[in-house]
């Protein structure tokens, strides 16, 4: 019976034994997990703060790229633009001595002059330059107003050559003894009136290689007959 009783009481403070060495591994992996919690939160936030100040120092380089870079994106200023960026508005320019050889922009933006002034409109020797059509008027000009012998061309045109007026002109109307040049040959010599043939003339077509010689009346032909060829 001791013998028995002895080998129960070994294997009981083996259990005891054992029993305090697990508790003491789960105090110590108990600890290791709290300290661990603890230390996490502290190493989450110092990455995210490198992260941060990382891409901080990107967006900085790339700002820092752009000043430096070309905008692909952006557009090339047309040669029309540059034209306007060297022109000085009529209004801007009312107290200024007018130059000779500078571009002034009429206010309602439609065209430009440069030439000689007075009272602040053009007077004398100059070139007007109107943008819907794309002319120029060379010549005299009177209170804004083209007066006098002078020459229009035209560059937007569809036709063969650049079509053109040489003549005398009234307030900016083709107006007394002219003659108008079109783009695929034909032409008019004569007599003008607010911008129409009126009075005599001689209208040329290359087409049919002959000339109508005769009056005309607010472009309408009058009496008159027609010429082979060229006179």
């Amino acid at each position: 019976m001791n013998t028995i009783n002895n080998q129960e009481c070994r294997v009981s403070n083996n259990d005891i034994v054992i029993s305090r060495r697990a508790i003491v591994k789960f105090v110590y992996v108990m600890i290791y997990l709290y300290i661990y919690a603890l230390n996490y939160k502290r190493i989450n936030a110092y990455f995210a703060k490198k992260v941060d100040v990382k891409v901080q120092e990107t967006v900085e380089e790339q700002e820092e790229l752009k000043l430096i870079l070309p905008v692909e994106d952006e557009p090339v200023a047309s040669l029309e633009e540059e034209a306007s960026a060297n022109e000085i508005v009529l209004s801007e320019a009312e107290n200024l001595e007018k130059d000779v050889n500078t571009w002034y922009k009429f206010e309602d933006g439609k065209g430009r002059y440069k030439g000689e002034w007075k009272n602040g409109l053009p007077n004398g020797k100059g070139t007007k330059h109107s943008y819907k059509d794309d002319s120029y008027i060379y010549g005299n000009f009177v209170d804004g107003f083209s007066e006098g012998y002078g020459k229009q061309t035209f560059g937007q045109t569809w036709e063969k050559t650049q079509p053109y007026y040489e003549g005398e002109f009234k307030r900016n109307n083709y107006h007394g003894k002219g003659e108008y040049h079109y783009g695929d040959g034909d032409y008019y010599k004569g007599d003008w009136k607010d911008s129409k043939y009126n009075g005599q003339g001689a209208a040329y077509s290359k087409r049919l290689d002959r000339t109508w010689v005769g009056e005309y009346c607010n472009d309408v032909k009058g009496e008159g007959n027609w010429v082979k060829g060229e006179i």
